[in-house]
């Protein structure tokens, strides 16, 4: 186990990707600090953990709110002593209220930039000096190929997944000298439990693979920057799509 006597706090780990990189770094040996905006499903994933044979602390936060951050780095540091990888992978779209640029408003700006780009920074803010003391870390932020290829209909979403891409190289900058490591991680189409069929074609049909992605997947490309396998690996983005990033198009058929 590559992640043993680590401590690892995972933002919107209470379902879909989060609770995938949760496990894994826990199948890593990583203890884990399990937030989600729901109690219920972080508390559940801890479980989950600890029935891994690793040690979890569950916790509601909303990673817009810099005080809720605030406590639950406090919770986390009390708890463990240490937080040495921090995932920041809460976020996503306006869902039913997303629309049209032309037709959007300013109050589902600020939920999507908040829940995306300023939970980033909140996080980040809210344990960079515990890791710059310690002279170590990972931070691995969670973006998206909408931030940067663009997709229609969610402006504001790809806008702040864009702007996570240039804040980890910004940060990534700022510490390097401190050891600690910043990188970014992109997913494109990736399926959850309860996908409708007709959006899972569709997806298919953005990626070369035949197939949309698994959480898993992401959650493999966060463990292993979260480990020292990873040490010289900073200030990257990087794309888990399935060739979504490049626009696919088959020129070729099996």
């Amino acid at each position: 186990m590559k992640l043993t006597d680590r401590v690892a706090m995972v933002t919107g780990a209470g379902q879909w990707i989060g609770r995938a990189i949760a496990l894994r770094l826990a199948e890593e040996g990583a203890d884990v600090v399990v937030d989600d905006i729901h109690i219920e499903r972080a508390c559940q994933v801890a479980d989950e953990i600890r029935g891994l044979g690793r040690q979890a602390l569950g916790i509601e936060a909303d990673v817009s709110k810099s005080q809720e951050v605030n406590r639950m780095a406090k919770a986390a540091l009390d708890e463990f002593g240490k937080v040495d990888i921090l995932v920041n992978n809460a976020g996503g779209s306006a869902k039913e209220r997303s629309s049209l640029f032309c037709e959007s408003n300013e109050e589902v700006w600020d939920y999507v930039i908040g829940r995306n780009l300023k939970g980033v920074m909140n996080c980040s803010r809210a344990l960079i000096e515990h890791m710059m003391e310690r002279k170590g870390g990972k931070i691995i932020n969670i973006s998206s190929v909408s931030g940067m290829v663009g997709t229609p209909g969610v402006a504001d979403y790809c806008a702040a997944k864009a702007g996570i891409i240039g804040f980890t190289m910004a940060l990534a900058k700022e510490v390097a000298s401190y050891g600690i490591n910043v990188n970014c991680v992109s997913p494109g189409p990736i399926g959850w439990p309860s996908m409708p069929p007709e959006r899972i074609e569709e997806d298919i049909k953005q990626t070369g693979m035949g197939r949309i992605g698994k959480p898993e997947e992401i959650a493999a490309m966060v463990a292993f920057l979260a480990s020292d396998d990873a040490n010289f690996i900073t200030g990257e983005n990087i794309a888990v799509c399935g060739l979504r990033k490049l626009g696919y198009y088959s020129y070729f058929k099996r």
